[in-house]
């Protein structure tokens, strides 16, 4: 073992003693994964470890396995990016979101519809995060529209930035109609087999897909109290954290509904900036930047300046998990940081592996074994 590779898995433990149950890291450079590493734990009370095949939710990351579908659909003349999402799905699906009925797909996939998110809903966060959680609802992929139908729009389509999760329920939908399969089966035949991507799946049968799946826990502050609530079935790990592991990630779906590792990620993502998945003219499309709240926004991409060097990637928060994944274009440095805690809701300030990542103790220890690759 290198000495950044010490240096990196002594940071790691030290993390987990310090502020999160359990971690999971992988590095890449070029083609390849060059090094991955875990500490902590997946369940605290009975002190079951991390491994390198514990499984985590994504989150958000979800949405560039999402981007990626609708370009290859796009390459086989299936869709349009210019064309309006209303040309496929039918009026009644759309009845009632504001700006569906004109919003095309490339501002959908640059979170420039202007269409509100239901994650924002308060009635939503206490039925899906907080205090009316029912832990055994396998939510149902239009579901979470309700939430949303007839309020205003937050801008005209292309106007500005605006994130929201509703835009890729709407594309879910489009795949599911252009394809003629679910949602999941799409990702297993056009990204995770073909990655060959064994521990990656989107959730659809809470029982059966928990099955190596690490436990969730997620940041217990008075901002997340007051916005969600405490249901039921959420136990106090202690002071700080919130044991959420009865809950299940269906709810969530084409927005950010995949659990994966770190290895998994790494791989998908180096794939995806390798030409792997696109061709180079869809590639292009899906880095072609925009300003986009203090970032860049391609399709589904963001891209920011850091102190290593710039860097593009996605992040990934949802009860329970955090993840976060980018490469550095100087240095062809990939990393993936994955945990097994959430902040969604909770006060900006709380850590998850996002904070991780801008902090850059984890990357710069990355970038120091990428260097001798």
């Amino acid at each position: 073992m290198t000495l950044s590779e010490t240096r990196l898995q002594t940071l790691l433990n030290r993390i987990t003693a310090e502020d999160f149950p359990g971690i999971a890291v992988a590095v890449g450079k070029g083609n390849n994964i060059i090094w991955q590493g875990t500490a902590g734990y997946a369940d605290m009370t009975r002190e079951v470890n991390i491994t390198p095949e514990t499984r985590f939710g994504i989150g958000s990351i979800t949405k560039v396995f999402i981007a990626v579908i609708i370009l290859q659909l796009t390459e086989e003349g299936l869709l349009t990016l210019d064309a309006p999402l209303s040309r496929w799905l039918e009026k009644a699906c759309l009845a009632g979101i504001a700006n569906a009925d004109k919003v095309t797909l490339r501002q959908l996939l640059s979170h420039r519809a202007g269409i509100p998110s239901w994650e924002n809903e308060p009635s939503w966060i206490h039925a899906a995060r907080g205090k009316s959680l029912d832990p055994t609802k396998i939510w149902q992929p239009d579901e979470n529209l309700a939430y949303i139908r007839g309020i205003a729009p937050l801008c005209r389509p292309g106007e500005a930035f605006h994130y929201s999760n509703t835009h890729f329920t709407l594309l879910g939908l489009l795949i599911e109609r252009i394809t003629l399969q679910g949602l999941r089966e799409v990702l297993a035949t056009r990204i995770f087999n073909r990655l060959a991507l064994a521990n990656t799946f989107m959730v659809f049968d809470p029982q059966t897909d928990s099955q190596g799946m690490s436990g969730k826990f997620h940041r217990a502050d008075d901002s997340f109290i007051k916005k969600a609530g405490f249901a039921d079935c959420f136990k106090r790990e202690n002071k700080n954290l919130l044991n959420v592991s009865a809950t299940n990630l269906t709810v969530e779906w084409a927005a950010g509904g995949i659990i994966s590792t770190s290895q998994d990620v790494l791989t998908f993502i180096l794939a995806l900036k390798n030409g792997q998945l696109l061709n180079a003219a869809s590639l292009n499309e899906m880095q072609n930047w925009i300003p986009a709240d203090g970032a860049q926004m391609g399709l589904s991409l963001f891209r920011m300046n850091t102190t290593l060097g710039m860097a593009s990637g996605h992040g990934g928060n949802v009860l329970g998990f955090s993840a976060s994944v980018w490469w550095y274009e100087k240095t062809d440095c990939a990393v993936a940081i994955l945990t097994n805690v959430g902040t969604m809701h909770a006060h900006p300030s709380a850590s998850c592996a996002s904070t991780l990542f801008r902090e850059g103790k984890i990357t710069k220890l990355a970038q120091e074994m990428c260097a001798l690759h």
